[in-house]
């Protein structure tokens, strides 16, 4: 799953994931004397991260945010008649600054940790997300935007300016700005826990990982896993004191390798429980009690606001509109999906019993599923990661990108990063410059385990001179030293998928932070990273990965069966770990009553639901860091209504001459959708591209789940 680092709505700022970062050498007290960090200077004004140290940020985000406060009461103080340029604009300008520094503290916080900036980042959070939710709730500035809106369309030059207003006047009104002042407060306090509370839950499975290990004392346990991840086993067992045993991490590369590679299903037991059990053992990391005053605030918070439930408030500003539609839309698919799978798991049985397995369990599942698609399509896991060497893999996504959309990539040097395995490119679209590219794509002791996108400068909050910059982040699978990374099928396809979320964001060409990219309807925002995927196994793309030692490009029966065993496991969105969370996600917030214990909860619902004994949720409660967050919380649905639109429009580019490369498809796509972010609704930019609205059955219909012809 994606996770993105991003703002949302026209008077939010870009925010700080929760993470863990490095300390620069030279003093801090230097530094916060010498370097403004908000002053990106250099040939493309770039972070400053070079010249950036904990107590620095510590020093100035403080005093960005009492500036930013400054901004907005000179606008809500503004004795002239409310305007667009006198109030809707400068609130979207207000807080550049703050911006930057946050900008620069998430870079920091999310790709290196040490215990220092642990200690500052929350604290430094929690200061700018109250800040915002003042902004968006403040009675004054909400007056003048309100007097704006109700005068249009009078008052603005363009269309883009008049939707500015709508989306601002709705952030507002959503955040409770038309309230009473004591409603207000404590709309205000609301906020501000559960910042710290987000910011807990992922501390708390941050550090719980780090710490957690399975060993081994006899390399049998681990018969089956590659050469590579068995002698990184042992490496690691070294440096936790235990020389001549094996140790994996309870991160997900390597309990994923051991579900797929170890015969020993004791071994895949033992690991895949402490990878479900995380953030439910009782004691410093346990999130349980956390998730549960979670669920008390947003409750208080939705009837605060005049709504039912949380998910009511949510999913009033999504594109399903109601929680009715998005439970609608799972149980559409529920059906097709448990039965497609319990066809499947007969099948993973009848392989499983010439190992004496009468029954599949959930920690069986993968590695049947793994042997079941080698054996079926002649699938080599190895063999297909050979043709997957990371810099290939890079250099396949920036031609597709290429391709269908004209863009190119130019690596630039001397540009500060955190790390030397960071690169960093100017991106161009037809020759001309469109933006700067991080890429964090190799994994790090230190950085946090996943694949997530984020944006350090969006297109609507540039400067004379400026680019939007981007960044894209991934830890896959180490390799042995001094080699290079082969990266799994999966491991490929989400750096297509993350690049998605890059294009988008690179596209935009919105004039203000408020019609920005990331602020479409957030059921949209994994429409085009779930798009993109679609460009990795196509032949152009393929003939660009050849062999990493023979050179040979895959061969056309590989492909096939590659392609084919892509689509018998479909997306994790029409399988049952999907479904589950995405179940839980929505009953959690529409339930009434108080839920002590989230992970009893979600068995409750899971059983009551018939979900198969041999499957898990794709993250257990406790784990699920996106029912947590503010972005994805109430709206897990997403992926599955994401899914579903980007197989729709992966309907155009299949009828086009070129296929998903054909240059004309890709530039109407541009122009039309991917290109005006929220400047023009997604619903009327999705029926000019596409001709009419989504097609609820297209997902159905790209796996053939109704018994009909695939359209993959």
């Amino acid at each position: 799953m994606t996770r993105l680092a991003t703002a949302l709505g026209p008077l939010v700022l870009a925010l700080a994931m929760p993470g863990a970062a490095q300390a620069d050498a030279v003093s801090a007290a230097q530094q916060s004397e010498t370097t403004d960090l908000a002053k990106w200077e250099g040939e493309w004004h770039l972070p400053p991260i070079d010249r950036s140290t904990p107590s620095a940020l510590a020093e100035q985000i403080p005093e960005a945010v009492a500036e930013y406060r400054r901004e907005l009461a000179a606008i809500a103080d503004n004795p002239a008649p409310p305007s667009f340029v006198n109030t809707i604009a400068p609130l979207d300008r207000a807080g550049r600054r703050l911006r930057r520094l946050m900008s620069v503290l998430r870079i920091h916080l999310t790709t290196h940790g040490t215990e220092e900036w642990r200690k500052v980042g929350p604290d430094l959070v929690a200061k700018n997300d109250e800040a915002l939710a003042e902004a968006l709730s403040d009675p004054a500035l909400f007056a003048r935007v309100r007097a704006v809106y109700r005068d249009l369309p009078q008052g603005t030059e363009d269309a883009e300016q008049a939707r500015l207003t709508e989306l601002t006047h709705a952030a507002m009104s959503r955040a409770g700005a038309g309230l009473a002042a004591e409603d207000r407060a404590r709309l205000a306090e609301i906020d501000a826990e559960l910042a710290r509370l987000r910011t807990q839950i992922a501390q708390n499975l941050g550090r719980e990982a780090a710490v957690q290990f399975t060993f081994f004392d006899n390399s049998a346990r681990l018969d089956g896993l590659p050469q590579p991840l068995m002698d990184a086993a042992a490496v690691l067992a070294a440096k936790q004191g235990r020389e001549g045993q094996f140790a994996i991490p309870n991160q997900r590369p390597q309990v994923f390798a051991v579900q797929t590679h170890v015969r020993d299903r004791e071994t895949r037991r033992v690991v895949w429980q402490r990878w479900m059990d995380r953030g439910a053992t009782p004691g410093e990391f346990d999130n349980r009690p956390v998730a549960a005053r979670i669920l008390e605030l947003r409750k208080a918070k939705a009837r605060l606001l005049g709504y039912p439930t949380y998910a009511d408030q949510v999913l009033s500003s999504r594109m399903v509109g109601t929680p009715e539609r998005a439970q609608a839309i799972l149980d559409a698919n529920w059906d097709a999906v448990m039965a497609a799978d319990a066809r499947r798991v007969e099948e993973l049985t009848a392989l499983a019993r010439a190992d004496g397995i009468a029954t599949i369990e959930a920690w069986d599942r993968i590695h049947y599923l793994d042997r079941l698609t080698r054996e079926r399509f002649g699938i080599d896991p190895q063999e297909v990661a050979a043709h997957f060497p990371l810099p290939a893999v890079r250099d396949a996504f920036f031609a597709a990108a290429g391709d269908a959309y004209g863009y190119s990539f130019e690596r630039l040097s001397g540009v500060p990063t955190i790390s030397p395995d960071i690169e960093v490119y100017l991106a161009r679209r037809d020759g001309k410059p469109a933006g700067i590219v991080y890429l964090d794509i190799r994994p790090r002791p230190e950085k946090p385990q996943g694949s997530w996108a984020a944006q350090y400068r969006p297109a609507g909050d540039l400067a004379p001179g400026e680019l939007p910059v981007i960044a894209l982040h991934s830890s896959p699978p180490p390799s042995a030293e001094g080699e290079e990374i082969l990266l799994p099928f999966e491991y490929a396809n989400v750096l297509f998928h993350e690049f998605g979320h890059v294009l988008h964001m690179l596209a935009s060409t919105a004039s203000y932070n408020g019609t920005a990219a990331l602020t479409v309807p957030w059921d949209f925002v994994e429409v085009p990273s779930l798009l993109n995927e679609r460009w990795l196994l196509t032949d152009r793309t393929l003939d660009r990965l050849p062999h990493h030692l023979t050179g040979a490009v895959m061969s056309p029966a590989m492909r096939e069966n590659l392609r084919a065993a892509r689509q018998y496991e479909r997306v994790f969105s029409v399988n049952p770990e999907f479904m589950a969370l995405a179940l839980v996600d929505l009953k959690l917030h529409r339930a009434a009553g108080e839920i002590a214990d989230v992970n009893a909860f979600e068995q409750e619902q899971l059983s009551e639901r018939g979900f198969p004994a041999s499957a898990n949720p794709t993250m257990r409660a406790s784990a699920a860091v996106h029912i947590w967050s503010r972005e994805y919380a109430a709206n897990v649905y997403t992926y599955l209504w994401s899914d579903i639109l980007a197989a729709d429009l992966a309907e155009v580019f299949l009828r086009a001459p070129q296929g998903f490369h054909d240059r004309g498809v890709g530039e109407d796509y541009f122009e039309t959708v991917l290109s005006r972010a929220n400047r023009v609704p997604i619903e009327q930019t999705y029926r000019e591209f596409h001709g009419r609205a989504p097609d609820e059955a297209a997902l159905i219909r790209r796996f053939g789940l109704d018994g009909g012809a695939a359209t993959e």
